[in-house]
C-alpha cells in the first residue's frame, strides 16, 4: 500500500490539486475543502511527506521534459540560421553564441572546484627549510 492508498479521496484530490494550481486557495477551492483544512493537512507528517514525494516526482518528469526538448530547440536555431528574414538569423545565431558561452563557463567552473578540491586535499603542514 503506498502512502498516497492511506489518504482520504478528498485528501488525494487535495494533493492534485496542491501539484496543478498556483496558491494554497486556488488548491483548496479545485478540490473542495477550506484553505484552513488544506493547511492543516499539509502540517500532517503523512500528508506533507506524500505531497513533497509527488512534488518531487512532477518536477522530475518537467526536467526531463525540458532536457528531451533542447534538441529540437537547438535544431530550430539551427534551421533558423539559414532560413527566414536576417533578423531572425541574427537572434538565432546570438542565441546559440550566448548558449554556447553558457555552456562553457558550466565547463570551467566545474574544472576550477575540481582543481579546488585537489588544492585543498595537498599536504599543507608548514615544513622547516632543509639546513644546507
Amino acid at each position: 500500500m503506498t502512502a498516497d492508498d492511506r489518504l482520504s479521496r478528498i485528501q488525494s484530490r487535495a494533493l492534485a490539486a496542491l501539484l496543478t494550481s498556483r496558491t494554497i486557495l486556488e488548491a483548496a477551492t479545485t478540490a473542495g475543502v477550506s484553505e484552513r483544512t488544506l493547511r492543516r493537512w499539509l502540517t500532517q507528517p503523512e500528508f506533507a511527506s506524500t505531497y513533497r514525494s509527488a512534488a518531487r516526482e512532477a518536477a522530475s518528469e518537467a526536467v526531463s521534459s525540458l532536457l528531451a526538448a533542447q534538441r529540437e530547440a537547438v535544431d530550430v536555431l539551427v534551421a533558423c540560421l539559414h532560413d527566414g528574414t536576417p533578423a531572425t538569423r541574427v537572434r538565432a545565431a546570438r542565441c546559440l553564441l550566448e548558449l554556447g558561452v553558457r555552456v562553457g563557463e558550466t565547463d570551467v567552473d566545474e574544472r576550477l572546484q575540481l582543481l579546488e578540491r585537489e588544492v585543498r586535499s595537498w599536504d599543507t603542514t608548514p615544513r622547516l627549510a632543509s639546513v644546507r
